[in-house]
């Protein structure tokens, strides 16, 4: 297919997929004259893939080539290669400065949420940016006052597994990993944004029954 398809098919603008060719995210076509080249379906998933972590995963040019070079590796298992994707998803946070009474707290609930998750099964590296993003949110309750219980981390743990077997699933029956990276970017920041919202319309719902009965009728 000529650029003209390749755009209507995948989406991308014309501007968008000749951008991408110059920053090496997207392999050149196949050269039929001077100035056209022919395109294939390789090509529809790669700009798929890329308009995915560039626009809904916002990675930065530099992160999105880090990780189709990791895709293109041989060396990398599919799992590491899906993993890639999701390191350089937002967001990311930076450990308080060594040294630092912030930090020495800092240290003791990353042990303690490491302690718990592998007590529970859990397999991931000690350096997961969401491990990170987890110790700051929990360091923060315990700063202001609040407690942290095991229980309620547990009972998180418990009913956060099973949501990713079922998207793990389906992302397995992708068998091309560009496809695949694209789903796992996809179900990892978009489907974030669903659970945080059905989450507070569980608080609502729990709420409205706890203080007006369990009445249809919504809480005025």
């Amino acid at each position: 297919m000529h650029l003209a398809e390749l755009s209507r098919r995948s989406g991308v603008s014309v501007p968008s997929i000749k951008f991408y060719l110059r920053e090496g995210l997207v392999p050149p076509g196949t050269p039929v004259s001077a100035r056209k080249a022919e395109y294939s379906e390789d090509h529809v998933r790669r700009l798929r893939l890329v308009r995915a972590m560039l626009t809904i995963g916002k990675m930065s040019v530099a992160q999105a080539r880090d990780v189709l070079a990791v895709a293109e590796d041989p060396a990398f298992t599919r799992h590491e290669r899906l993993g890639a994707a999701q390191y350089m998803l937002p967001p990311h946070v930076e450990a308080p400065p060594q040294d630092s009474e912030e930090r020495v707290v800092w240290d003791e609930i990353r042990g303690l949420i490491l302690d718990e998750l592998r007590r529970l099964g859990w397999r991931f590296l000690d350096t997961a940016p969401a491990l990170d993003v987890l110790t700051q949110s929990v360091a923060t309750l315990v700063g202001l006052g609040y407690d942290a219980p095991v229980e309620d981390f547990r009972r998180y743990a418990a009913a956060i597994r099973p949501m990713a077997e079922a998207e793990y699933a389906t992302i397995a029956l992708y068998e091309q990993i560009e496809e695949a990276l694209e789903a796992t970017v996809a179900y990892t920041v978009l489907v974030e944004p669903i659970l945080l919202a059905l989450r507070r319309l569980a608080h609502e719902d729990v709420s409205s029954r706890l203080r007006h009965g369990t009445g249809d009728e919504p809480a005025p």
